[in-house]
Protein backbone atom coordinates (compact mmCIF):
# COMPACT_ATOMS: atom_id res chain seq x y z
CA UNK A 1 0.00 0.00 0.00
CA UNK A 2 3.34 3.43 1.54
CA UNK A 3 3.79 7.08 3.75
CA UNK A 4 6.78 8.53 3.45
CA UNK A 5 6.84 10.89 6.49
CA UNK A 6 8.46 11.60 9.77
CA UNK A 7 8.74 14.60 11.46
CA UNK A 8 11.53 16.42 13.16
CA UNK A 9 12.81 18.58 15.85
CA UNK A 10 13.60 22.31 15.68
CA UNK A 11 17.33 23.74 15.43
CA UNK A 12 17.94 23.40 19.32
CA UNK A 13 19.66 26.72 20.55
CA UNK A 14 22.11 26.89 23.64
CA UNK A 15 19.22 28.02 25.68
CA UNK A 16 16.42 25.17 24.75
CA UNK A 17 16.05 22.57 27.19
CA UNK A 18 13.46 20.94 25.78
CA UNK A 19 14.16 16.75 24.72
CA UNK A 20 10.84 15.75 23.72
CA UNK A 21 8.63 16.12 20.56
CA UNK A 22 5.05 14.89 19.16
CA UNK A 23 4.57 15.55 16.06
CA UNK A 24 1.38 14.91 13.81
CA UNK A 25 0.37 15.54 9.95
CA UNK A 26 -0.48 13.71 7.13
CA UNK A 27 1.29 12.11 4.79
CA UNK A 28 0.77 11.20 0.79
CA UNK A 29 2.25 7.71 0.35
CA UNK A 30 2.93 5.63 -2.72
CA UNK A 31 3.06 1.89 -2.62
CA UNK A 32 4.20 -0.51 -5.87
CA UNK A 33 3.42 -3.64 -4.51
CA UNK A 34 0.00 -3.92 -7.12
CA UNK A 35 1.49 -2.35 -10.09
CA UNK A 36 3.35 -5.72 -11.44
CA UNK A 37 -0.57 -6.31 -12.19
CA UNK A 38 -0.39 -3.45 -14.83
CA UNK A 39 -1.96 -3.94 -18.46
CA UNK A 40 -4.40 -3.22 -20.85
CA UNK A 41 -7.43 -2.44 -19.36
CA UNK A 42 -6.00 -2.45 -15.77
CA UNK A 43 -6.65 0.35 -13.20
CA UNK A 44 -3.86 1.25 -11.01
CA UNK A 45 -4.28 3.39 -7.97
CA UNK A 46 -0.92 3.29 -5.73
CA UNK A 47 -1.24 6.09 -3.80
CA UNK A 48 -3.62 7.28 -0.32
CA UNK A 49 -3.26 9.75 1.99
CA UNK A 50 -3.22 8.67 5.61
CA UNK A 51 -2.29 10.05 9.25
CA UNK A 52 0.70 10.56 10.88
CA UNK A 53 2.11 10.69 14.31
CA UNK A 54 5.71 10.94 15.91
CA UNK A 55 7.49 11.04 19.19
CA UNK A 56 10.69 11.50 19.75
CA UNK A 57 13.46 12.12 22.39
CA UNK A 58 16.81 14.58 21.69
CA UNK A 59 19.57 12.21 23.24
CA UNK A 60 21.97 15.26 22.15
CA UNK A 61 20.99 18.52 20.61
CA UNK A 62 21.75 17.39 16.68
CA UNK A 63 20.26 13.45 17.63
CA UNK A 64 17.20 11.97 18.49
CA UNK A 65 15.82 8.74 18.91
CA UNK A 66 12.09 9.05 17.43
CA UNK A 67 9.24 6.80 17.06
CA UNK A 68 6.32 6.99 14.38
CA UNK A 69 2.75 5.23 13.21
CA UNK A 70 0.64 6.26 9.97
CA UNK A 71 -2.55 5.22 9.86
CA UNK A 72 -3.88 2.40 7.50
CA UNK A 73 -3.51 3.31 3.58
CA UNK A 74 -5.18 1.26 0.96
CA UNK A 75 -3.79 1.06 -3.05
CA UNK A 76 -5.79 -1.09 -5.19
CA UNK A 77 -6.10 -2.65 -9.18
CA UNK A 78 -9.06 -3.23 -11.28
CA UNK A 79 -9.92 -4.46 -14.37
CA UNK A 80 -12.29 -6.86 -16.42
CA UNK A 81 -12.56 -9.16 -19.08
CA UNK A 82 -9.45 -11.55 -19.22
CA UNK A 83 -6.11 -11.51 -17.84
CA UNK A 84 -3.45 -13.50 -16.48
CA UNK A 85 0.16 -12.98 -15.00
CA UNK A 86 2.34 -13.69 -12.27
CA UNK A 87 1.50 -11.75 -8.36
CA UNK A 88 4.21 -12.77 -5.33
CA UNK A 89 5.36 -15.26 -7.70
CA UNK A 90 1.98 -17.18 -8.04
CA UNK A 91 0.49 -17.42 -11.15
CA UNK A 92 -3.28 -15.59 -11.42
CA UNK A 93 -5.76 -16.13 -14.29
CA UNK A 94 -9.21 -13.73 -14.42
CA UNK A 95 -12.44 -13.60 -15.89
CA UNK A 96 -15.20 -11.26 -15.45
CA UNK A 97 -14.74 -8.46 -12.70
CA UNK A 98 -12.55 -7.97 -10.49
CA UNK A 99 -10.50 -5.52 -7.73
CA UNK A 100 -7.96 -6.52 -6.23
CA UNK A 101 -6.77 -4.10 -2.86
CA UNK A 102 -3.47 -4.69 -0.58
CA UNK A 103 -4.52 -2.59 3.09
CA UNK A 104 -2.16 -2.29 5.49
CA UNK A 105 -2.43 -1.67 9.18
CA UNK A 106 -1.29 0.54 11.23
CA UNK A 107 2.40 1.30 10.49
CA UNK A 108 5.62 1.23 13.26
CA UNK A 109 8.94 2.91 12.61
CA UNK A 110 11.74 3.14 14.44
CA UNK A 111 14.73 4.93 14.27
CA UNK A 112 17.54 8.08 14.41
CA UNK A 113 17.25 11.27 13.24
CA UNK A 114 20.15 13.78 12.38
CA UNK A 115 19.35 17.47 12.31
CA UNK A 116 20.40 20.93 12.37
CA UNK A 117 20.67 24.21 10.61
CA UNK A 118 20.47 27.92 11.58
CA UNK A 119 17.86 30.50 11.97
CA UNK A 120 14.61 29.23 11.75
CA UNK A 121 15.49 26.60 8.88
CA UNK A 122 16.80 22.95 9.54
CA UNK A 123 17.21 20.05 7.89
CA UNK A 124 17.56 16.49 9.14
CA UNK A 125 18.33 13.19 8.05
CA UNK A 126 16.66 9.63 9.15
CA UNK A 127 17.18 6.09 9.57
CA UNK A 128 15.46 3.19 11.26
CA UNK A 129 13.15 0.05 10.91
CA UNK A 130 9.52 0.29 9.40
CA UNK A 131 7.17 -2.67 10.66
CA UNK A 132 4.13 -3.23 8.35
CA UNK A 133 1.38 -6.08 7.86
CA UNK A 134 -0.57 -5.99 5.02
CA UNK A 135 -3.91 -7.88 3.85
CA UNK A 136 -4.44 -8.83 0.34
CA UNK A 137 -8.03 -9.15 -0.51
CA UNK A 138 -9.86 -8.99 -4.20
CA UNK A 139 -13.84 -8.73 -4.71
CA UNK A 140 -15.07 -10.87 -7.23
CA UNK A 141 -17.93 -10.96 -10.38
CA UNK A 142 -16.79 -13.59 -12.30
CA UNK A 143 -14.08 -16.28 -12.03
CA UNK A 144 -10.34 -15.62 -10.48
CA UNK A 145 -7.76 -18.69 -10.18
CA UNK A 146 -4.82 -17.83 -8.20
CA UNK A 147 -1.68 -20.64 -7.03
CA UNK A 148 -3.98 -23.10 -9.03
CA UNK A 149 -7.49 -22.78 -7.11
CA UNK A 150 -10.18 -21.52 -9.16
CA UNK A 151 -12.71 -19.02 -7.51
CA UNK A 152 -16.15 -18.60 -9.11
CA UNK A 153 -18.26 -16.19 -6.96
CA UNK A 154 -19.75 -12.43 -6.43
CA UNK A 155 -17.85 -11.74 -3.10
CA UNK A 156 -15.42 -10.36 -1.12
CA UNK A 157 -11.95 -13.09 -0.87
CA UNK A 158 -8.62 -12.95 1.11
CA UNK A 159 -6.25 -13.69 -0.87
CA UNK A 160 -3.10 -13.21 1.29
CA UNK A 161 -1.55 -11.58 4.69
CA UNK A 162 2.24 -10.96 5.25
CA UNK A 163 3.73 -9.04 8.06
CA UNK A 164 7.72 -8.01 8.30
CA UNK A 165 9.47 -4.88 8.80
CA UNK A 166 12.22 -3.21 6.24
CA UNK A 167 14.91 -0.75 7.08
CA UNK A 168 13.54 3.24 6.26
CA UNK A 169 15.51 6.08 5.18
CA UNK A 170 14.29 9.93 4.84
CA UNK A 171 14.97 13.88 4.91
CA UNK A 172 13.05 16.88 5.53
CA UNK A 173 13.35 20.23 6.63
CA UNK A 174 11.90 22.17 9.53
CA UNK A 175 10.41 25.71 9.62
CA UNK A 176 10.45 26.87 13.10
CA UNK A 177 6.97 28.54 14.15
CA UNK A 178 8.23 29.93 17.73
CA UNK A 179 10.65 28.54 20.19
CA UNK A 180 8.90 25.06 20.60
CA UNK A 181 6.75 24.55 17.64
CA UNK A 182 7.44 24.50 13.49
CA UNK A 183 6.00 23.07 10.34
CA UNK A 184 7.47 20.05 9.03
CA UNK A 185 8.40 18.37 5.35
CA UNK A 186 9.74 15.42 5.31
CA UNK A 187 9.95 12.02 2.75
CA UNK A 188 10.62 8.64 3.62
CA UNK A 189 12.05 5.45 1.27
CA UNK A 190 11.28 1.75 2.17
CA UNK A 191 9.93 -1.48 1.11
CA UNK A 192 6.58 -3.45 2.01
CA UNK A 193 6.84 -7.34 0.98
CA UNK A 194 9.71 -6.81 -1.21
CA UNK A 195 7.50 -3.92 -3.02
CA UNK A 196 9.23 0.15 -2.48
CA UNK A 197 6.77 2.49 -0.98
CA UNK A 198 7.86 6.26 -0.45
CA UNK A 199 5.91 9.11 1.79
CA UNK A 200 5.60 12.81 1.34
CA UNK A 201 4.40 14.36 4.45
CA UNK A 202 3.72 17.54 6.21
CA UNK A 203 3.23 17.76 9.98
CA UNK A 204 3.16 20.61 12.52
CA UNK A 205 5.76 19.21 15.46
CA UNK A 206 5.69 20.86 19.35
CA UNK A 207 8.57 20.34 21.74
CA UNK A 208 7.71 20.01 25.48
Amino acid sequence: IISLILTIPLAVSAGDSSKTYFGAGMMNITDKGLDGLKGTGVTIDDSDTVANFSLGYKVSPNLALEGSIFSSGEVSASFSGGESGTLHGKQYAVSGTISIKAKTDNTYMIGLKYSGGSGPLSINIKAGQLFWDIDYTADINGTITYDGTAYSVSTSLDIESKDGSDPYFGFGLSYALSNNSSLDFDYISSEIHDDSMSGYSLSWVRSF
